[in-house]
C-alpha cells in the first residue's frame, strides 16, 4: 500500500500506520431437531420469506438471499462456464458428461445457493455399515474406517477414543451414531467444553451429555432415573478439529418406546425401542418419532484477521476540493469573457480564471462576511495500491470539517 504523493491528495502509509491483528472468537451454534426438521439458532420458519435456504442450513456467501420473490426463478443468480477448447468446467460436472452432453459454445450451468447443515448417520455395528451397497448409502461404510487415524490422534486425551481397547471394547462392535457438523458452523475447531446434547421425550428432559472434562468424553447425566444407563457414563466422543460427534451408547435412558430410524428394507416399520444416545437426532421417515426432540449446542473457534489503517489529514493539507460547490460560480460557455485564447467548435465549457473559492466561514454578525479560511469537508477516504488503483473506500458517518489549522486521523478497520 505504499503510495507516492501526487496532486497533493495521495499519501503514503507509514510503518506504524498499518497494523494486522488476529481476533479469536467463539461463535455459539445451536440445533434443534424434531420430526425430521432441523432448526438452526432458533431461526424463523416463515415460509413467505424467499430466503432460498432450507431450515437448519447456512447459505455459503448468502447467494440468492431474498431473491426469487413469488417463485420467479429468473431472478436467481447461478454459476456458468461456456464450453471451449480449454476444457474448463464446473466441479459438479463429470468428465463424461462434459464430453458427451455439451457441445462447444454451450453454457454449462450450476445453481446457487450452496448450503450446509448438520447430518446424522445411524450406522450401527460394523455388520450393518460394512455391507452397505446402495449408491446413496454405500459411502457410509467408509465413514468409521476413515476416522481411525483421527481417533488414534485423540487417544492421548482419553482412552475412549481408541478404535479397539480391552477396557472399552472394539468400535466395530458398537452401535455408532455419527453426527457431522460442517466447518462453516464452527470455524477452525470446536471449542472444548462447549458441546452439550439434550434428549427430550414429550417435552421432558430425560438426559443430557456434555464434554465437561474438556477431553472429548461426552459424559451422560441422568435426568429422570428411568433408564438402564448409569449416571456419569461416557456415551461418546467429540472430534474437535474434524467436527464429528460419535455416540456409541445404545443403552436406554428412559422407559418410553417409540419408532426411530427409517423403514426396513422390506418396507415394514422397525420395532419401537426405548430412547438411547444411539437414537439421538434420528427420526423415522414415516413415524418421525413425534414425541422425541433433540438439542445440540456447541461453540466454535474462529480466527478473524483484522487490518487496521490510520489515514492522517494533517495541518495545512487537504484544504482544496474538486467539488463544484467549492467555487462561488459554475462554469460558463461565454468564452469571450475569459480573455484567453480558446478553440471553440460547437460549444466549450472552460472555467473562468476569476472564479473565487466560496467562503463558508460563519460570521457572528448579520450582513457581514467573516474572514476567509480555506475549508473543506471530508466525506470519504480512498485506499489505493502501488499502481494507484482504488481498492477500498471508507465513508465517514457525517462530513468532517477540515480547516488549515485542523489535524485528523481516520481509523480504517477491515475484517478479512
Amino acid at each position: 500500500m505504499s503510495l507516492k504523493p501526487q496532486y497533493g491528495n495521495f499519501f503514503e502509509f507509514e510503518e506504524n500506520d498499518v497494523i494486522v491483528n488476529r481476533i479469536k472468537t467463539y461463535p455459539k451454534v445451536e440445533f434443534f431437531i424434531h420430526e425430521n426438521t432441523v432448526k438452526f439458532d432458533n431461526e424463523n420458519n416463515d415460509k413467505s420469506l424467499p430466503k432460498n435456504t432450507p431450515n437448519g442450513h447456512i447459505n455459503l456467501y448468502e447467494y440468492n438471499v431474498n431473491r426469487g420473490v413469488g417463485g420467479a426463478s429468473t431472478d436467481l443468480i447461478y454459476p456458468f462456464v461456456t464450453k471451449i477448447g480449454a476444457g474448463t468446467s464446473l466441479g459438479t460436472i463429470s468428465d463424461g458428461s462434459y464430453v458427451f452432453d455439451f457441445d462447444v459454445g454451450d453454457d454449462i450451468t450450476g445453481s446457487y445457493p450452496m448450503t450446509a447443515s448438520v447430518s446424522i448417520d445411524q450406522l450401527g455395528k460394523k455388520t450393518n455399515w460394512s455391507t452397505l451397497t446402495a449408491s446413496a448409502e454405500g459411502k457410509k461404510k467408509n465413514y468409521i474406517p476413515a476416522l481411525k487415524t483421527a481417533l488414534d490422534f485423540y487417544s492421548k486425551l482419553s482412552p475412549h477414543y481408541a478404535y479397539s481397547s480391552s477396557a472399552h471394547g472394539d468400535l466395530d462392535e458398537k452401535d455408532v451414531n455419527l453426527i457431522s457438523i460442517p466447518s462453516i458452523f464452527y470455524g477452525s475447531s470446536v471449542k472444548k467444553g462447549t458441546v452439550t446434547l439434550q434428549y427430550f421425550v414429550t417435552g421432558t428432559l430425560v438426559g443430557y451429555a456434555q464434554d465437561s472434562n474438556k477431553n472429548g468424553e461426552l459424559i451422560y447425566t441422568d435426568a429422570n432415573s428411568e433408564g438402564a444407563l448409569a449416571d456419569k457414563s461416557v456415551v461418546g466422543v467429540v472430534l474437535y478439529n474434524e467436527g464429528f460427534i460419535m455416540l456409541t451408547s445404545s443403552v436406554s435412558i428412559a422407559t418410553h418406546e417409540e419408532i426411530y430410524g427409517p423403514q426396513n428394507a422390506d418396507g415394514s416399520q422397525p420395532d419401537a425401542v426405548n430412547p438411547s444416545w444411539f437414537n439421538f437426532g434420528v427420526t423415522g421417515s414415516t413415524a418421525k418419532a413425534p414425541n422425541s426432540s433433540f438439542h445440540l449446542q456447541l461453540s466454535g473457534t474462529s480466527y478473524i484477521d483484522t487490518l487496521t489503517m490510520f489515514a492522517h489529514a494533517k495541518e495545512n493539507q487537504l484544504n482544496f476540493s474538486n467539488n463544484p460547490t467549492y467555487l462561488t460560480s459554475s462554469l460558463t460557455t461565454n468564452v469571450s469573457k475569459l480573455g484567453v485564447p480558446a478553440v471553440v467548435e460547437n460549444s466549450s465549457y472552460t472555467e473562468d480564471p476569476d472564479t473565487k473559492i466560496k467562503n463558508i466561514v460563519s460570521s457572528s454578525h448579520a450582513s457581514y462576511s467573516a474572514s476567509f479560511q480555506p475549508t473543506t469537508y471530508i466525506t470519504k477516504v480512498g485506499v489505493y495500491d502501488e499502481n494507484k488503483n482504488l481498492i477500498a473506500i471508507a465513508s465517514v458517518a457525517r462530513p468532517v470539517r477540515k480547516r488549515e489549522k485542523d489535524s485528523y486521523t481516520f481509523k480504517l478497520k477491515l475484517d478479512i
